[in-house]
């Protein structure tokens, strides 16, 4: 999922002056013989800017930096890892030192701009607006899109994947859900897109960062209350569109309300938390063993799925992270007795830690962590299995994030048990969990890709959405 890894942006004051450092900027720094690429995100809102730093060949993404502008002299100072940019603006370019543990080096910055980005004038209207969840716990933030010609037309909302996302979908300088929403308002759909919890213009409300999937379903509900507000909305038609994450988050609301008339489920994790997780930390495990040289890596996998399927199996029984850790152990050291030298040597396995982590240290962390721990117990069939409504569910065939052929599948046994009578699963050549075409599908090819969304998935998703509101 394209959250798993995805952290929060913090923001950091500047003075305002005529230039416009939003973007990304992508660079590369010297790595032995390579080059490692790295980028800064920064968004600039008035006097205000927020940022954060990647480095996708590390699979690190998301880390917070400061950005500070003075004329044309730029700061970026990452914290977390100890180290800054400071550089000279020049239009596109930004050229600079890079300097982390008492090492400089040149670095020139370069603003990445993705050919699919909408910029004004728009050829429709683009409103932002905001509005309040019913017992007045979150303010939310947001843009609204729709056709210039007044009248009453169909709505959609964007429900993002885990992680804070504001409400352009930004990612490795991709806006997904502001192009998404530029191409169906061109073509005769409202679109709601809005800041999640805690970015843009949404506060974080009382639950802060102990919110859950279930919380993130009661934020949709408010949107649908805010669409049927509108007079320029027609509410017998209103649609949502659940990417990753959102595509469990979807069903949940489509369960309980009979006003929703349709769902688009993308690239979501239907097979539940727990697959996910082992599937996803399986992958970057066999990434990490270099397979395709190293066969005997395969044992390693296969022995590490075992241990991790039987410790998050325990999120399900167990009452409290002291529970947890004391059977963690248990199932640890009769999984480690049962091993071979050698898949513990390449698991780093020792007495109580495996790949650098204590056991209890890994697996009650994650346990206590309100968000993950609900990711891992919820089995979105249960709600899947009482949507009515027409469900569209799409993914890409190079998705490393979720498997897009298993959880289709099991989105057609579900509502086809449910005999739902207006449902279709596409499996789309070619595209990755973002719905780029791509080569490996692998996390850090997202940012190398100029294309945000592939023409074919937006032709998909558009003419079914009119097929429904005719």
């Amino acid at each position: 999922m394209k959250s798993l890894f995805v952290l929060f942006a913090v923001f950091s004051s500047a003075a305002v002056y005529a230039q416009n450092i939003s973007g990304s900027w992508n660079g590369n720094l010297p790595n032995g013989n390579a080059r490692l690429a790295i980028m800064f995100n920064i968004k600039q809102s008035g006097n205000t800017y927020t940022a954060t730093f990647d480095v996708p060949d590390q699979k690190a993404f998301g880390i917070p930096c400061s950005a500070v502008l003075s004329n044309d002299s730029i700061t970026l100072s990452v914290t977390a890892i100890g180290a800054s940019f400071k550089g000279k603006l020049n239009g596109n370019v930004i050229s600079g030192f890079y300097t982390q543990n008492n090492a400089r080096y040149p670095l020139t910055l370069t603003r990445q701009l993705r050919p699919q980005t909408p910029v004004p004038p728009y050829a429709y209207n683009s409103e932002d607006v905001e509005y309040d969840s019913a017992d007045k716990n979150i303010h939310f933030g947001a843009t609204l899109t729709r056709p210039k010609v007044n009248g009453k037309y169909p709505a959609v909302i964007i429900i993002s994947g885990s992680g804070a996302q504001d409400r352009d979908g930004t990612l490795f300088g991709h806006k997904l859900y502001a192009v998404l929403a530029d191409y169906l308002t061109k073509n005769g759909i409202a679109v709601l897109r809005i800041d999640d919890r805690g970015t843009g213009k949404t506060t974080l409300g009382k639950e802060g960062v102990n919110a859950t999937s279930l919380s993130f379903a009661n934020d949709v509900e408010a949107g649908l209350d805010y669409l049927k507000t509108r007079v320029d909305i027609d509410t017998q038609h209103l649609g949502l569109i659940g990417h990753s994450e959102g595509g469990i988050i979807a069903p949940m609301v489509a369960a309980r309300r009979k006003d929703v008339s349709f769902i688009i489920l993308w690239g979501a994790p239907v097979v539940g938390g727990a697959v996910i997780s082992t599937q996803q930390n399986a992958d970057q495990l066999r990434q990490a063993l270099h397979l395709d040289t190293d066969p005997k890596g395969k044992e390693t996998v296969v022995a590490f799925v075992n241990l991790h399927t039987q410790e998050l199996a325990l999120f399900n029984t167990v009452n409290s992270e002291a529970e947890l850790n004391t059977k963690a152990m248990q199932i640890f050291n009769t999984w480690k007795a049962a091993q071979m030298p050698d898949v513990l040597k390449r698991l780093m396995v020792t007495d109580n830690s495996m790949v650098g982590q204590t056991v209890t240290g890994m697996y009650g962390g994650l346990y206590k962590q309100p968000w993950f721990r609900n990711f891992i117990t919820y089995n979105p069939v249960t709600d899947l299995s009482k949507v009515t409504c027409p469900v569209l569910a799409i993914g890409g065939a190079k998705d490393t994030q979720v498997n897009t052929k298993e959880n289709l599948q099991l989105v057609n046994e579900v509502l086809t048990k449910n005999h739902n009578k207006s449902f279709k699963t596409v499996e789309l050549p070619s595209l990755n969990h973002l719905l780029q075409t791509a080569q490996t599908g692998n996390l850090a090819e997202y940012g190398q890709i100029e294309e945000t969304l592939s023409p074919v998935a937006l032709n998909l998703i558009g003419s079914w959405i009119i097929l429904q509101v005719k």
